[in-house]
């Protein structure tokens, strides 16, 4: 840390890190990594003058937590419009394949989603898309899966990050938020494998819960990026806005793999065609609709969802790049009636709609259908 201490020239901090590992370092050639700069402001600011005096100086910064301010002092600051931020996601189901060897049913997957023409290997990416709701995209759990293929070892490194997470909250809040905030955390995947209405709701974490008092950790986990909140939309016409005065909302964990982890769903049984019918309905749902939720974002996709009381729900919304609606619904089996879907559609007549569920590739009628696997598809203004 001392090297930041002196000056943020970035001739000299070059030059001492070089000597500190004995190492040469060329400005034009070595790649340099500052590993967790968020913890320390000094070295966050020295991106400024790399970008302005050593322009040519490959970095790579990596911040966990990057929304989170840990340290405040006031002589130093952000660098504003020197560096180019990239938000990191877990492998999405489309980089799964890529990590397994599979770039070409990526590709063809694409294709099959634009032409609306069955998956040849269908049957087959629907056993790898069930894998990867066990193994998630966590870069660790995936590798030691590819690896080993050892779902033993990977729900290891999977309860080994959720304790890590946990631990964090204690280090950067303090006593009353931490608190809080691990009761949303442990809330979270109970609450999404509820038998019907899977909002999330406060009271049932303490009674006499207030939204006021809860706000302020879940926008740290929010930050943190170890949840999504899916907030309900005010109606069904684009652009959407959040519904206020309330947690109208629902929650899911950064990783599906995390989330089967925490639901002790175990592989074994979830991968074998008869165990799979014995897990209740409302697990396979939660997985589902987290598994798509990830890929949106992953996407950068902003998504919504709609209710109409208790007569209907549609999961996501999204618009297309005319500003129109496009409800999706989520289906974690083949039962494909719809009939929140239809009441949308009904309603709001959008020109295209979409389900996802374990069906093949079809369209029919401004339904469009989408297995599962195909989520990653889904991009912005579609």
């Amino acid at each position: 840390m001392h090297l930041f201490e002196i000056d943020l020239d970035p001739l000299r901090i070059m030059r001492d890190l070089g000597l500190l590992y004995n190492k040469r370092i060329d400005p034009h050639k070595t790649l340099l990594v500052f590993d967790e700069i968020q913890l320390y402001q000094p070295a966050l600011t020295s991106l400024k003058y790399f970008a302005e005096q050593s322009a040519k100086t490959p970095i790579i910064a990596i911040a966990s937590l990057n929304k989170i301010v840990v340290h405040r002092q006031p002589q130093y600051s952000f660098p504003v419009g020197k560096v180019d931020i990239v938000n990191m996601h877990p492998l999405d189901f489309e980089e799964y394949l890529w990590a397994h060897n599979k770039a070409s049913w990526a590709a063809a997957i694409r294709e099959c989603f634009t032409q609306n023409e069955p998956f040849p290997a269908h049957r087959d990416a629907i056993n790898t898309y069930h894998e990867y709701l066990m193994v998630g995209g966590l870069p660790a759990a995936t590798d030691a899966f590819i690896t080993h293929q050892d779902f033993e070892e990977v729900r290891s490194i999977q309860r080994n990050l959720a304790a890590l997470y946990t631990a964090d909250m204690s280090i950067y809040l303090d006593d009353i938020d931490a608190s809080r905030t691990l009761a949303i955390w442990d809330n979270i995947p109970r609450q999404l494998a509820r038998d019907s209405n899977n909002k999330f709701k406060l009271a049932d974490i303490k009674t006499g819960a207030r939204y006021h008092q809860y706000e302020a950790p879940f926008t740290w986990l929010e930050n943190a990026g170890l949840i999504f909140r899916h907030r309900q939309s005010t109606g069904g016409i684009a652009p959407f806005e959040p519904r206020g005065g309330g947690s109208y909302y629902k929650s899911y964990l950064l990783d599906v793999g995390m989330l089967s982890s925490q639901l002790g769903i175990r592989p074994d049984v979830f991968l074998d065609a008869s165990g799979y019918q014995q897990i209740a309905p409302r697990f396979r749902g939660a997985l589902a609709e987290n598994y798509v939720k990830q890929a949106l974002q992953a996407s950068a996709v902003d998504s919504f969802y709609w209710s109409s009381g208790n007569t209907a729900e549609v999961d996501f919304l999204i618009q297309d790049s005319t500003m129109q609606a496009v409800p999706i619904e989520v289906k974690s089996g083949d039962n494909l009636r719809s009939k929140s879907l239809k009441v949308f559609r009904d309603k709001f007549a959008p020109s295209l709609a979409m389900r996802l569920s374990l069906a093949e590739f079809g369209e029919f009628e401004g339904l469009k259908t989408v297995p599962l696997y195909a989520a990653f598809c889904i991009k912005p203004n579609l």
